[in-house]
């Protein structure tokens, strides 16, 4: 009988070590900002800005010099303008519109977008969308 508690004993020990090394250090991983799968993830910013002209060949909106915002911003073929429940072509925009852009790199590392949100017409947009 001895020899029977000298091992099980022992057993005990091992499970036991291998059961605090596992819960030493820094483990959970679970809501950890420098997780690889979220740094992986595009990070998205929205920018607003005043619409100087679109060019609807290259598909670039530039958007009036301002400190800290890009002066042109590409947009995807898919992208449409938001305003008071519709959606409507980007060529629509027109001089002097307040946009809202939810804003990404291209793969050169250029601002783009696809979405777009007019928050305020030139005076014009009204009249077209009647």
């Amino acid at each position: 009988m001895t020899l029977f508690k000298e091992p099980a004993s022992g057993v005990f020990l091992a499970v036991g070590l291998v059961a605090l090394a596992g819960c030493s250090g820094n483990t959970a991983l679970v809501g950890r900002d420098n997780l690889p799968a979220r740094a992986a993830q595009p990070a998205r910013s929205e920018i607003v800005g005043t619409v100087e002209r679109v060019d609807t060949v290259s598909n670039e909106i530039h958007l009036r010099p301002s400190q800290g915002h890009p002066g042109m911003v590409t947009y995807s073929a898919e992208a449409r303008v938001a305003y008071l429940g519709g959606l409507y072509p980007v060529s629509q925009l027109r001089f002097g519109d307040i946009v809202a852009m939810q804003m990404e790199k291209d793969s050169h590392g250029n601002p783009h977008t696809h979405m777009i949100r007019l928050q305020e017409s030139s005076g014009e947009w009204a009249q077209r969308h009647n």
